[in-house]
């Protein structure tokens, strides 16, 4: 436990890291606490804000015909809420392992995929008792999948910039 409190000792990077983490995963539970049909309402009305500006004739139509439209794309919409939702989960996984000096890629990628597997799933139980909601295991794999997309992103741009650093210490090195 010492060793873990070390860590975070004067280190803001890290303390700001796992706030925002932790932030997210409030952030996924409270969107979740929504009813089936308050999580539809708002998921329409965002679609149907969107809809406004990309499609014109949406405008024009009448209200049956907008509520066509919008159950069309409410499906999609959805799913890639959750794609992108615990897509930023990963993001801000990897960023909280890497802010406690966790060396090797393979260990912030495991740690950051379980965290928001887990997160998932307790996501997906939670759903079970909220009215109109259920628990879908597509859901957890669509939330998997976008974490597990976004790590790889996060881990690789992680690697980019300490290659650079690198190669600009080494190129500094050289000068001298």
């Amino acid at each position: 436990m010492k060793k873990i409190c070390n860590r975070f000792k004067n280190n803001r990077w890290a303390l700001i890291s796992w706030v925002l983490l932790i932030m997210w995963m409030v952030l996924i539970f409270i969107l979740s606490s929504h009813t089936a049909d308050r999580s539809s309402s708002v998921s329409g009305n965002i679609l149907s804000a969107i809809l406004k500006v990309v499609y014109p004739e949406f405008r024009q139509m009448s209200a049956d015909e907008q509520f066509i439209v919008l159950e069309s794309y409410q499906y999609i919409i959805r799913k890639s809420a959750h794609f992108l939702l615990f897509g930023v989960l990963g993001t801000l996984s990897v960023n909280a392992y890497k802010s406690i000096h966790i060396k090797t890629d393979r260990l912030v990628i495991v740690l950051s995929l379980a965290t928001c597997v887990i997160n998932a799933i307790l996501d997906e139980i939670h759903q079970i008792f909220v009215p109109g909601r259920s628990c879908e295991i597509t859901d957890i794999l669509i939330d998997s999948i976008g974490s597990l997309l976004f790590i790889f992103l996060t881990v690789y741009i992680f690697r980019c910039i300490e290659n650079g650093k690198k190669a600009s210490a080494d190129c500094e090195n050289k000068k001298q």
